[in-house]
């Protein structure tokens, strides 16, 4: 298994996971989340969901460093949550037309994919 790709992975996983929570951190504390007045169940459901999503890419990035026999299994779980919150997120911006909202998404959709499949080659 090559470790400079494994701790990059790694580092990748704790950056975005970490971020992701920080994020919806912030939005919340700045009030900036009008969907908990407009649509408490929907936000929340979806807050729930991108919060696991941060956690295991954080559980998976520590596994990683810590060469963990169930790392494999987590880290697809959390690229597949990852890949479906992007394009699931992106939506949200579509009708704006927030064009660079949805090439952020789409950078990393084809970037996530990217390192599924070199992960996949690496752990095979």
């Amino acid at each position: 298994m090559n470790k400079p790709f494994i701790k990059t992975l790694a580092s990748v996983h704790l950056i975005v996971g970490g971020s992701i929570l920080f994020m919806w951190l912030f939005f919340y504390v700045s009030g900036s989340i009008p969907e908990l007045e407009t649509a408490p169940h929907e936000i929340a459901m979806h807050l729930i969901a991108e919060g696991l999503m941060a956690l295991l890419l954080i559980l998976s990035g520590v596994l990683l460093l810590r060469q963990s026999s169930c790392a494999t299994s987590i880290t697809y779980i959390a690229y597949g949550m990852l890949l479906y919150s992007v394009i699931n997120s992106s939506g949200y911006f579509l009708s704006p037309l927030n064009i660079p909202m949805i090439l952020m998404f789409l950078i990393i959709a084809i970037v996530s994919t990217r390192y599924i499949v070199m992960y996949a080659k690496n752990t095979s």
